[in-house]
């Protein structure tokens, strides 16, 4: 998708991230996140349509806040392929955000604008 068909605009953020398939979490990091998606790297290739639960370490000038919980959410896989240093690059689009949850986010993403 070009970034001028992008419905949000999505902000350059490392974050700290989970992803969870069924029984395995793997470590990952954002590259990028907006109020519909975030785009991870991790060590292993997930598939197109794959629904899984990621989990989002919220931090403020990189630091975590003790007072703020991890942001998680459901979320499909979008889009997929290889980083060039090797492992997987990965688009995901939340799905089935609650109010609170996107209350949350949002107020996340006006701090990094």
């Amino acid at each position: 998708m070009s970034v001028e068909n992008r419905q949000h605009p999505r902000y350059s953020v490392a974050l700290r991230a989970e992803v969870t398939l069924e029984h395995q979490t793997v470590g990952a990091e954002t590259e990028n996140i907006s109020a519909g998606g975030v785009a991870l790297a991790l060590d292993l290739p997930l598939d197109e349509g794959l629904e899984l639960d990621v989990t989002l370490i919220l931090t403020q000038d990189g630091i975590e806040d003790p007072h703020e919980e991890p942001f998680a959410i459901r979320a499909v896989v979008a889009w997929a392929g290889p980083r060039p240093s090797g492992g997987a690059l990965i688009g995901l689009r939340f799905i089935g955000a609650t109010a609170d949850q996107r209350h949350r986010l949002e107020r996340f993403l006006a701090r990094l604008s």
